[in-house]
């Protein structure tokens, strides 16, 4: 299986007749959480007068955990226990994990 560590990934990528659309999700060498992306063609150029329209939203990394724990509860809200939803998520994506309990 592929490593499933990425500091980097595509969340969207559309291409249509008239536009370009790309968002992305990175860790970036400082260690903060940043997405970028761009819109280039005639939806740009309408709005904003120019073709070719780019963004980025930087989250401190001091703040990353807190993000990735907010989206874990509003994504996966059941137990871990057994086969759950996120443990299952987790395998999916190649991401190794161990669970314990105590009986």
């Amino acid at each position: 299986m592929k490593d499933a560590k990425i500091r980097e990934i595509v969340l969207r990528d559309e291409k249509t007749d008239k536009d370009v659309i790309y968002l992305g999700a990175k860790i970036t060498d400082e260690g903060h959480l940043q997405l970028e992306g761009q819109d280039v063609g005639e939806t740009p150029k309408k709005f904003w007068g120019d073709s070719d329209y780019e963004y980025w939203l930087t989250i401190d990394k001091d703040y990353k955990d807190t993000v990735l724990l907010w989206l874990i509860k509003e994504r996966f809200d059941s137990d871990f226990k057994n086969d759950s939803e996120f443990r299952d998520w987790l395998k999916k994506k190649g991401i190794p994990s161990d669970f314990y309990s105590w009986v």
